[in-house]
Formats: C-alpha cells, structure tokens, sequence
C-alpha cells in the first residue's frame, strides 16, 4: 500500500487523509499490493463497474460521490507523479447512479419477502421444486436474466471442495461462480424428479410442451407470480440479483468480493481477485448470503 500511503501523505486534512482511506481501500480491497503496474491497468470501465455495485448495493448517491472524489483525486494525483497518463474517474461515463426508489421493480428484497416468495413458489406439489430452485440459484450465484435461463445440468459441478456454477449464457464457458452446498442439494432434487443427466436444467412442466426447456420469459413469470403470491409484488430476476448482492453485503462482505461475485465488467481481473481461482472460492461473496 506504499502508493496509497504515499498519496495520502500529500493531502494536508487528516479528516480527508480518513475518509480517502477508507473510499480507496472500498475499490483496492482484493489487491494484495497497490503497484504501479495494478494503478495504470484501471480503466474507466472498471471505475463504473465500481459504481454499478455500488448502485446495485443500494449506497447512497452522496456515498458514491465521496467515493469517486477519493478516486478522481487518487488518479490526479498518480497523473502529477506520471504513473497513469489519464484519470479513468474522470471519463465522462463514469458519474453517480441514484440508487433505485424502494417501490421500483428493481428494489431488492428483505430476507423475510425472501423466505416467503420461496414458500408461495413451493406451494405446488409437480412445479414448486423446480421454482424455488430457480429462485434460490438467481440470488446466491448473482445471475441476470440470460444467465439464469441458460443454465444447464453441466454447469453445475465441483471445482476441489467447492460447487461451482458455470456462467455462460453465450457458450464460452470461461466464467463461474461458486453457490453454496444447499443449493446444490436443491438442485439435486430437481434433477431427480425430472429425471435429468444433461442438457437445460429447467424444464416445463405444462401438458402442452411438458419436458421442453424453460425460455427467459417464462422463468420471468414463474419469479412475478412467486412474488405476487407472497405478496411481495412483482418480482423480477433483476430484484433476486440484486438480493443476492445485498444479502452479502449486510452479512459482511466487501464491495471487491460483491463486485467479484457480481462479474461487473473486467475489475475484478484487474484487481487481482480472480488470478488465483482457489481464493476466488475461498473467499466468496456467497458465504455471506444467509437465507436458509
């Protein structure tokens, strides 16, 4: 952290010296050493990826300014000692986003709205496993719309003493994220009663093309219906991400692990929390998901 020190040591308030500390240590937490080499890696689009997290967590629009102050002055500052040639804080792209009103469909949902739209989802006796486990694996794994309706059978498997869930909804294969023992074990119990091996692991249940693979619409309006019937409102895939993301935040995790676990853009990369795949698993956001 010798540059971090170093640009600390140039701003004449301690209050500020303080609170920069902590707003920069928010965004470099997962890296080992703030180096030169790490400092001029950063790109605008990993300052917005920074932002969408925080948006996605909910933080204040002030506490996301004080954030992007610390950074447009950390950069400015790496500027003046010539090791970055720009200040990515300072793109245009990147700016504070409003967190979404609570009465928004992309709110996020309490862990009691949680509990309760997995009981209205398991009230039928032929679909109700199959939609809580699409519900349970949306919001422990973090998953978008896409993400979620392309999982399949394989991507479900151990990686050493952990679960992974692969996440390629365009076939490549190259991205995963850890989910926990428990919704595995859901999981399990949806491949048994359906009778799977292999291929698309959520399948249609209705007379008219029963065993077919569920499209993104109709997960959308198993997830609303779950909600509506909790009383919850109209749930969306979205909201379940976001839950998921809260959730581990209010159980202690940090924005770098959050960020990791959300797949926001190419940061976590640059900040050297996905180099080491054993501490990518290790040390996972979803360990402080608590639903169950």
């Amino acid at each position: 952290m010798k540059l971090l020190d170093s640009f600390l040591r140039s701003l004449s308030s301690s209050q500020t010296r303080r609170a920069y500390r902590t707003d920069l240590q928010a965004f470099f937490s997962q890296a080992e050493d703030i180096t030169a080499d790490l400092v001029q890696a950063i790109t605008h689009e990993d300052i917005r990826a920074f932002v969408e997290t925080m948006h996605d967590l909910d933080l204040a629009a002030g506490t996301q300014r004080r954030r992007l102050a610390a950074l447009r002055s950390f950069f400015d500052w790496a500027m003046t000692e010539r090791i970055h040639d720009r200040n990515p804080a300072r793109h245009p792209d990147v700016k504070p986003m409003p967190p979404a009103d609570a009465s928004s469909s992309v709110r996020s949902l309490t862990k009691l709205e949680v509990r309760d739209t997995l009981e209205a989802a398991g009230a039928s006796d032929e679909t109700g496993l199959r939609d809580q486990a699409i519900i349970l694996t949306t919001i422990h794994a973090a998953l978008r719309r896409s993400e979620i309706a392309a999982v399949a059978v394989e991507d479900v498997r151990p990686l050493g003493r952990y679960w992974i869930l692969e996440v390629n909804p365009e076939g490549t294969g190259e991205e995963y994220v850890r989910i926990p023992d428990q919704v595995v074990s859901v999981i399990d119990n949806v491949k048994d009663q359906f009778g799977l091996t292999a291929g698309p692991l959520w399948r249609s249940m209705s007379n008219r093309n029963r065993g077919a693979p569920l499209s993104a619409d109709a997960i959308y309006t198993i997830v609303r219906r779950a909600g509506i019937a909790a009383g919850v409102g109209s749930v969306t895939i979205d909201m379940l991400r976001r839950t998921g993301l809260r959730l581990a935040a209010d159980g202690g995790a940090s924005l770098s692990q959050i960020q990791a676990h959300g797949r926001y853009g190419d940061s976590s990369s640059v900040l050297g929390i996905a180099e080491d795949h054993s501490n990518q698993l290790s040390d996972s956001a979803v360990d402080y998901i608590d639903i169950f």
